[in-house]
């Protein structure tokens, strides 16, 4: 069995060959610069494409929650910050949530809803699955 760093977590519900492969390619800090990104998008895009009121605020809410997030990972440690196995935890949590309110919105007939909710949730899983959960070392 190979030796891994213990502060590594390995995060994931199975193998999955195009994600293990890539694994670890982002640093942590680059994960945090590019879930601002996507929690800016999701707090802006909404009005700019005109969803409806309940997309709207879905996606303005956990945009919001996504921004806190990410503003907590611009730090490895110190106040305000969270542990890194806690925000891979999180992460899952807020790609699965904006999946699960795709379909929903899906099922209710808001389709650019659910295309731009189901687009910010895959983008999401997508920056999981590539990102080096492990804080920098100096």
């Amino acid at each position: 069995m190979p030796m891994r760093d213990p502060a590594h977590t390995v995060f994931g519900l199975g193998y999955v060959p195009w994600v293990s492969m890539f694994r670890g390619r982002v640093p942590y800090t680059l994960h945090a610069a590019l879930e601002l990104v996507t929690a800016s998008a999701l707090i802006g895009v909404p009005f700019a494409i005109g969803l409806s009121l309940d997309a709207t605020v879905t996606a303005v809410v956990v945009g919001t929650l996504l921004f806190g997030l990410a503003v907590s990972a611009t730090d490895a440690e110190g106040r305000g910050t969270l542990p890194v196995s806690a925000h891979a935890s999180y992460d899952a949590a807020v790609a699965l949530v904006l999946v699960g309110a795709a379909i929903v919105f899906g099922i209710a007939g808001d389709v650019p809803a659910l295309v731009f909710l189901l687009a910010a949730g895959i983008a999401q899983l997508t920056l999981n699955g590539f990102t080096r959960y492990s804080p920098t070392r100096v």
